[in-house]
């Protein structure tokens, strides 16, 4: 077979035309990095992060929802030396244990009711901040919204810093305003400690860095530390004044 030979050129062959190859690649890689974009915009949407868990599905969260309500108590009313410095851990799977079984009951011994097309909040803790995760059935088809917030201890008080909102992983710009407002509109009207943690988050209040004991002591938060999957408290007991 030589290795050049005549070809019969057909009515039907198209010529050669670089410009249109060009566009067609150009076309063919845009579809290509739109396919890959929408999936993995629909991985981040519906890849629920691991620590979000507002069922009570487990009889061992229900167990370690009671046990980390006992020790939380008896770590704040044990007697210490006065004025002596002392610390707490406290791991994001054991606050959201209580969230999960603890809440709703707590709700209704106070007579308030958490509302039924709303989950339970769960948390997580990380060097880079806090982050809070609610589903509400009637937004983005009940899928974990994610609120993020930077704690700030100033002065005596505490406050969360509004950051980042998120469906599951996925950012959404400029969403925090209007899931504050839906989620002011849900919540029940609450009083007490529940009501100062709810403006909080969704108002930027600052909170009281103190706890008011039974005995007339008060527990004064003079420090924290944040961890992955924990945070640790430093505080310190102040005789009653009574």
């Amino acid at each position: 077979m030589p290795v050049i030979e005549p070809v019969e050129i057909s009515n039907t062959l198209g010529g050669y035309h670089p410009e249109m190859t060009s566009m067609r690649g150009k076309i063919n890689r845009g579809i290509i990095a739109c396919g890959v974009l929408g999936i993995l915009i629909a991985v981040l949407a519906f890849w629920t992060p691991d620590w979000f868990e507002p069922e009570m599905n487990d009889p061992s969260r229900a167990a370690l929802g009671e046990q980390v309500e006992f020790r939380l108590i008896e770590e704040l009313q044990k007697i210490r030396s006065i004025d002596e410095s002392w610390r707490l851990r406290i791991t994001d799977e054991a606050i959201n244990a209580w969230l999960a079984t603890r809440l709703k009951p707590w709700m209704n011994h106070h007579d308030a009711a958490w509302p039924e097309d709303v989950s339970v909040p769960q948390i997580h803790f990380s060097r880079s901040g806090i982050d809070v995760g609610i589903a509400v059935d009637d937004l983005v088809g009940g899928l974990p919204l994610i609120m993020g917030f930077q704690p700030i201890l100033d002065q005596g008080r505490f406050q969360l810093q509004p950051g980042w909102v998120r469906i599951s992983h996925l950012p959404i710009p400029l969403a925090r305003a209007t899931l504050q407002s839906h989620l002011e509109d849900l919540l029940p009207d609450l009083d007490g400690i529940m009501a100062d943690l709810t403006s909080t988050l969704l108002n930027d209040a600052a909170l009281q860095a103190e706890i008011p004991l039974v005995d007339g002591r008060m527990v004064e938060i003079s420090g924290f530390r944040l961890d992955s999957g924990s945070m640790i408290i430093q505080a310190v007991t102040r005789a009653s004044t009574q």
